[in-house]
């Protein structure tokens, strides 16, 4: 419901959870530390916050979704027989893939 309702916030925020939960994770059963660095944590919160869950949003759906390829979810809606059959949606899921892996991820 939230999610729906607030999606940017909803997004936002489950970014900073997860993120920081995974350093929780990390530090205590990887590492097997005693004490969590809670300043470490705080910074993959901040991460998690800020850039997974703003600048990624703001990536994914504002420019992928919406101004670059805005028939992508009808395409994704399809079934598999009618995807294999739709090259265009096909080459623009391989432009998708060819931004995000060589051109958003490197840099």
């Amino acid at each position: 419901r939230i999610g729906r309702r607030h999606p940017f916030l909803f997004g936002v925020a489950m970014s900073a959870i997860k993120t920081s939960a995974s350093d929780f994770m990390a530090q205590t059963v990887v590492e097997r530390r005693e004490q969590v660095d809670l300043r470490r944590n705080l910074i993959f919160c901040t991460w998690g916050l800020l850039y997974l869950g703003g600048v990624q949003y703001f990536i994914y759906v504002h420019l992928f979704a919406r101004r670059w390829f805005p028939d992508a979810m009808a395409f994704a809606a399809k079934s598999w027989r009618a995807k294999l059959a739709d090259t265009a949606g096909q080459r623009t899921v391989l432009k998708q893939v060819f931004l995000d892996q060589f051109v958003h991820h490197p840099f």
